[in-house]
């Protein structure tokens, strides 16, 4: 059965969205981008933003006319940001995107150089949302259509229905748990992720900031290169790691997802502060080519992510944030506080772990203990 959007979905979804995430105020002014199969969304974000007091756009992108524009052989005047949409996005205080465009399977089959030009955009994008102190959230229930879900193997129905949960969520219980998390890894120290299917990994923590990924837009993250832009849902907290010191084995029962290729069951050894042996069930390929162009650094400890999301289990893209869900990852560091400089970053992600901080448990099968 395909889920059909009610208006009164449609309004709580931007309620929660503007106003416990974004902080609308009235007067403001809103910007909301959509593709067609998003309008129903988008529309209760107009509606809600009036009952606000602030005023919205709307910013309508057809899908159609996005192909023939591609097919055309005009995908570099896609991705060349016109003045008069940038002027707009000057004077706007908040800015809502419904990813697009909508058919992921049809953006992976192009080639790098049409993908580059179509997307040119977003440096110039983010350097004007940034100076003129833009905050909004990408919408990640745009992506969940019956030909998406075909794409990734998944059921529509319940993509969507958990998508519309946790974009609708109150996220003060989520807040609260980050929070404590926060108390203990920016401590720094010995830690150690166990799983049954094999992983047991120990790594360092090296007292640094944590950061949060909650779907919200904080005076913290206004102050970071992308963080004026929330994922919506989104549910985990992130941290750079000590980058001389893992050793031990992680296997992956999550999928990692960055393309057309997903990465299952990764098994990754860390020997003496480097990944020195890795392997794949699928994705290997992409990973190895990806992995082999990359410079010095790319074997180093990067990153450890923790999902903190009871409603995430199915959804494609979101496998991070699930909750208890443990990412380990190797390569370039420095966007989140760390020291390594490569243009390279993976992880694999283990649900259902067991992670401790010098000797104290604070994930366990699942919660955050």
């Amino acid at each position: 059965m395909t889920p059909s959007v009610t208006e009164a979905q449609a309004d709580r979804l931007a309620r929660n969205v503007l106003l416990s995430r974004l902080d609308l105020k009235p007067k403001e002014k809103v910007i909301i981008e959509t593709y067609p199969s998003s309008l129903v969304w988008a529309n209760g974000f107009v509606r809600e933003a009036r009952r606000r007091g602030a005023s919205p756009i709307l910013h309508y992108e057809d899908e159609s006319s996005y192909w023939t524009a591609i097919e055309e052989g005009q995908a570099g005047l896609i991705g060349a940001p016109a003045d008069h949409e940038m002027a707009a996005l000057a004077e706007a205080d908040v800015y809502i995107y419904f990813w697009g465009p909508e058919n992921l399977a049809r953006r992976w089959k192009l080639n790098e150089k049409t993908q580059e030009q179509a997307t040119a955009f977003n440096s110039r994008w983010y350097e004007v949302a940034r100076k003129n102190g833009v905050r909004g959230a990408r919408m990640g229930i745009a992506r969940a259509t019956p030909e998406n879900a075909k794409a990734f193997g998944v059921s529509y129905p319940a993509w969507w229905a958990e998508l519309f949960a946790a974009s609708t969520q109150d996220i003060r219980p989520l807040v609260r748990q980050a929070e404590r998390l926060r108390k203990v890894l920016e401590k720094g120290g010995a830690a150690r992720l166990t799983h049954p299917n094999g992983t047991d990994l120990n790594f360092a923590l090296a007292e640094r900031t944590m950061r949060e990924g909650l779907g919200r837009v904080t005076p913290a993250e206004m102050k970071t290169a992308f963080g004026m832009m929330a994922s919506v849902p989104e549910a985990l907290v992130y941290i750079s790691i000590d980058e001389s010191t893992a050793d031990g084995t992680i296997v992956a029962n999550r999928p990692t997802r960055q393309g057309a290729s997903p990465r299952e069951g990764g098994r990754w050894t860390m020997t003496d502060g480097h990944l020195t042996e890795y392997h794949y069930k699928t994705g290997g390929k992409e990973f190895r080519a990806a992995y082999s162009d990359a410079p010095k650094g790319r074997d180093r400890p990067a990153l450890l992510e923790i999902g903190l999301d009871p409603s995430v289990r199915v959804s494609p893209m979101l496998e991070e944030s699930e909750a208890g869900a443990v990412s380990f990852g190797v390569g370039g560091n420095t966007a989140y506080g760390g020291k390594t400089r490569v243009p390279f970053l993976d992880w694999l992600t283990v649900g259902g772990a067991e992670l401790s901080v010098n000797g104290r448990t604070i994930v366990r099968r699942g919660r955050v203990v």
